[in-house]
């Protein structure tokens, strides 16, 4: 991990400090970790992009038939806010000068801590958010969120987690499936015969497992910010994270006996198409 050093500080200089964020708490946030893997360059606090169906408009044409008449595809334009995330670390140069032991630099130590702590909030936020604007405060539409409502079921996982599945692979997105599940319907799953056991393997700092439906291969992630009734599964190929401000710490001017950094980044979640995604909530 990159160690925010206090040694030389400029005071307003800014450091690129991604790889922090990248590195802490990877079991706790498995789906930011993931969508960090996953980032694309936004050039406004509004990011646009647009779905594309296509329709089902191809004909049997009869020997010397005419041309068939021209079918539209559905284009939908969807866009999201991108929300600010923010911290301060702050140690007094006092606890900065003085031994801890463990610690070589304290407010390095606090920059580890707060950046935890902006993880988590985007964890929370990339799920559950909700698009807004209210008073000069962007809050970003998570996950769940722009998962298409024909692609939202409920019940119970024994009975209804292949229909989720196969949500999936109507849509033709079933090539590549991943599932993020708390561990309470993780226990639920294991104790089913709705699934088959495959592999266990590592996926970006966490530990996924594998299993067989009849409609594909599914990878499961333990992500406990669902809360204990709700699992989603997506194709990764069709989300990112869009990124206006790296995750960047800047040096604070001095303020008495005291050394600050800032820390933020302003990003949100981009589900590129909304039949990309399946939820499953448990009743």
């Amino acid at each position: 991990m990159t160690q925010f050093s206090s040694q030389d500080f400029v005071t307003g200089q800014n450091y690129d400090v991604k790889d922090v964020l990248i590195e802490v708490n990877k079991k706790q946030t498995p789906f930011t970790t993931f969508l960090l893997s996953k980032t694309s360059k936004a050039t406004a606090p509004q990011v646009h992009w647009i779905t594309e169906e296509i329709a089902d408009s191809a004909v049997s044409l009869a020997e010397g038939g005419d041309a068939p008449a021209f079918t539209k595809d559905t284009l939908k334009p969807l866009d999201n806010y991108l929300e600010l995330f923010a911290n301060t670390a702050t140690v007094t140069n006092t606890a900065q000068y003085s031994t801890a032991k463990g610690i070589s630099d304290l407010l390095a130590h606090e920059v580890e801590k707060k950046a935890q702590a902006i993880k988590r909030r985007m964890e929370n936020k990339f799920i559950h958010g909700t698009k807004g604007y209210t008073a000069g405060t962007y809050t970003t539409a998570g996950v769940l969120a722009q998962i298409d409502a024909t692609n939202k079921v409920t019940g119970t996982i024994a009975d209804n987690l292949e229909s989720v599945v196969e949500k999936l692979y109507d849509a033709g997105v079933s090539d590549n499936m991943l599932c993020f599940i708390p561990a309470k319907l993780k226990q639920e799953l294991n104790k089913s015969e709705t699934v088959t056991f495959l592999a266990r393997e590592k996926f970006l700092g966490f530990d996924v497992e594998e299993y067989i439906t009849a409609y594909g291969v599914v990878r499961f992630a333990l992500c406990e910010a669902l809360g204990n009734d709700t699992l989603f599964i997506i194709n990764p190929d069709y989300v990112e994270m869009a990124e206006l401000i790296p995750f960047h710490a800047e040096v604070q001017s001095a303020n008495g006996s005291k050394q600050s950094v800032f820390l933020e980044t302003q990003a949100g979640v981009q589900l590129l198409n909304p039949l990309a995604g399946a939820m499953l909530t448990v009743e």
